[in-house]
């Protein structure tokens, strides 16, 4: 019997590092990406969050004996919930009375105290506004309407 001895061919003799470094620059990317959507994700949902809340304490507002602190406190009560800081609330008119026809309320938040990830691509303020009519300004004009015949 005769020996026989086979060779083995090294196909890719050059790429020992090859996988790593793919892997090196594919990861990288794909991180990227992964937190530049959560970060989107954060901002779309700071957004949202401001306007309900500020719908949140309009609807407050516009009940009769309604005052501005209570209006405000639902505000910020929203926001806190949802981890959102340094939130700015303004509620117009500066008194809420019975006469009080309209309630408005603006909300600007900071994006750069409420971001997850790095505040430095998003900068700027959040800003929500809801403007209602007051319950009393709509039983004061069924008043004014005439009866049907």
């Amino acid at each position: 019997m005769s020996a026989v001895r086979q060779r083995t061919v090294n196909r890719h003799p050059q790429r020992h590092g090859a996988v790593v470094v793919e892997f090196a620059i594919a990861i990288s990317i794909l991180l990227l990406l992964v937190f530049a959507s959560l970060e989107l994700f954060r901002l779309n949902m700071l957004k949202h969050s401001v306007e309900q809340a500020s719908y949140q304490a309009a609807r407050k507002g516009i009940i009769i004996g309604a005052k501005v602190k209570d209006v405000e406190q639902e505000a910020k009560n929203h926001l806190a919930n949802l981890g959102v800081s340094n939130a700015a609330v303004t509620i117009s008119p500066g008194t809420i009375t019975d006469d009080t026809q309209v309630v408005q309320v603006d909300i600007d938040v900071p994006i750069t105290g409420n971001s997850w990830v790095s505040p430095v691509y998003f900068f700027g303020n959040i800003h929500g506004k809801t403007r209602m009519l007051a319950e009393r300004a709509a039983a004061d004009m069924m008043g004014t309407v005439a009866p049907p015949p």
